[in-house]
């Protein structure tokens, strides 16, 4: 029989296992084949939820499979709990890594919901609403293809609910993935209300400036500076987002529809719905391992070494062993102050999943509504002035910069004369004036690192690097972080899992370098 994980053809509508109080606040509903789902269009408003519903991050293990794949790699993070992570850090994991099986299987479900929705719509009476419904399910099948993209580089594409007959299909090159997911966004950008269009009982819901920021990183990435620069200056005259003043409160969890935040995670804790799967396993994966979470990794040394002195977005987003939890009562002997007994060797916690015991529900860490931010406006900063310096535009590329460094120094404009004394702040993160291009480069990707880090970024970053600066990665991993079993033209990518290309039947070929 054919082992065909990545497909789905029943769309199963039990979906929000947490949810908001806004437009998620749905109670569970039955299973619907397509064919009954095809006779009654009212549902299209719950298959298009189901699609938040891949963000709420409620999935069994669903933390591992992401940081495995997003930042276990670049060298930011080291194992704790489980101890597979070194093995992606160290460059040692083989082609059937059962984390790695998981992300596949759980991709092609989820565009499997994006394509259920798709395929329905143009056949809706209702066109303004079958267009809503298409432009959502576009932007998320966009979404998962480019992750699919940046993972594995070559990836099987789903444009359509498959046919028995289309259960093993090839894989397809990067570029036609692109192309699909840029006329998904295009699509999506067309049709999509902006953030005030929805208004606020349409909190979390993907938006225009989403699209367009979705849009620009994936030119980003194809080094096509132009558009990249284009959709991020959409963004950006748009109004519809800023900074938020505090860069450590950005994550806090009454945050989670803040101005920063483009593309909410949708976790709530809720204890009606699936008993046992409470857990929020962004949460659940970080923590420290014997006072509260399970510690399955740790930010690494080489991630605290990359900040710059005095840089206040070490503390806000490192909790050290002089660190305290308001209201936390260690388990281990420290004192009962909020103190935490840190493992062993580890020196570091995630602190942007961090906060006081008063948002632990059921007092229990791993039950807190923290969420990811799968993109946030300072990313958009970000990008714009890396295409700005790559376009011969450094004065933009540099006014950008200067407005994440003076959010991250307490909104104020550094002071050389008072640099080095007592200064609340004003001598701290030195405005950035370098005009050499190559030189600004490589700052503006520093920034990315310090300012997005532990966000799940850094991996697709340092693998498109490379292509940027040929060796620059490779330098990075073998010469500063030890790596020295990285080798770029077999690691850039991962491997096809490889029950997936046996079970194919030829048809699903792995990377040359895996084989």
């Amino acid at each position: 029989m054919k082992f065909i994980k990545y497909i789905f053809i029943t769309l199963t509508l039990v979906f929000m296992v947490g949810c908001s109080d806004e437009f998620l606040d749905k109670k569970p509903q039955a299973k619907l084949s397509d064919a009954t789902f095809l006779e009654d269009e009212s549902t299209i408003e719950l298959a298009v939820d189901r699609l938040y519903g891949t963000l709420s991050w409620r999935f069994f293990r669903y933390g591992w499979m992401y940081f495995t794949t997003h930042e276990a790699c670049a060298g930011d993070i080291k194992s704790g709990t489980q101890a597979d992570y070194d093995w992606f850090k160290t460059f040692i994991h083989q082609n059937n890594h059962w984390y790695v099986e998981l992300y596949w299987s759980r991709m092609y479900e989820y565009l499997n919901y994006c394509n259920v929705v798709i395929d329905i719509t143009p056949k809706m009476a209702g066109r303004e609403r079958a267009e809503l419904a298409e432009a959502q399910a576009k932007f998320f099948r966009a979404y998962y293809h480019f992750d699919l993209a940046n993972v594995f580089e070559e990836a099987v594409l789903r444009d359509h609910v498959p046919a028995t007959d289309e259960y093993n299909i090839p894989k397809s090159s990067q570029e036609d993935l692109h192309q699909l997911i840029i006329s998904d966004l295009k699509y999506a950008i067309k049709r999509l209300p902006s953030k005030s269009g929805w208004g606020a009982s349409g909190n979390g819901r993907i938006t225009k400036g989403a699209a367009m920021g979705l849009l620009a990183k994936v030119y980003l990435f194809r080094q096509d500076y132009t558009n990249a620069r284009a959709y991020t200056d959409s963004v950006i005259q748009s109004s519809e987002y800023s900074l938020h003043t505090s860069y450590r409160d950005i994550f806090n969890p009454d945050q989670r529809y803040g101005v920063e935040n483009m593309m909410p995670g949708h976790y709530m804790f809720n204890t009606t719905i699936w008993s046992g799967r409470w857990y929020n396993p962004y949460a659940q994966h970080q923590g420290c391992a014997g006072e509260f979470g399970n510690g399955g990794f740790y930010p690494s040394d080489e991630l605290a070494q990359a900040y710059e002195e005095a840089d206040p977005r070490f503390s806000a987003t490192l909790f050290t062993a002089t660190d305290k939890v308001e209201g936390f009562k260690s388990k281990k002997g420290a004192p009962q102050d909020g103190s935490v007994l840190l493992p062993t060797g580890v020196k570091y916690l995630n602190k942007k999943v961090i906060w006081p015991v008063t948002y632990w529900n059921n007092s229990e860490f791993s039950f807190q509504n923290v969420n990811p931010m799968f993109m946030r406006y300072a990313d958009i900063l970000l990008i714009y002035a890396e295409a700005c310096n790559e376009l011969g535009n450094t004065t933009e590329a540099l006014a950008k910069l200067e407005m994440i460094r003076r959010r991250a120094r307490g909104n104020k404009t550094f002071d050389q004369s008072v640099a080095d004394g007592d200064n609340n702040g004003k001598g701290v993160l030195p405005e950035i004036i370098q005009t050499d291009q190559s030189l600004l480069r490589k700052l503006i990707w520093n920034e990315r690192h310090i300012e997005l880090a532990l966000e799940g970024h850094r991996w697709f970053d340092l693998v498109r690097y490379e292509k940027v600066e040929p060796g620059y990665t490779t330098d990075l991993l073998v010469n500063e972080y030890g790596r020295t079993n990285f080798n770029y033209a077999k690691y850039h990518r991962f491997a096809i899992p490889a029950t997936f290309v046996t079970s194919s039947q030829g048809v699903l070929k792995q990377h040359p370098e895996w084989q």
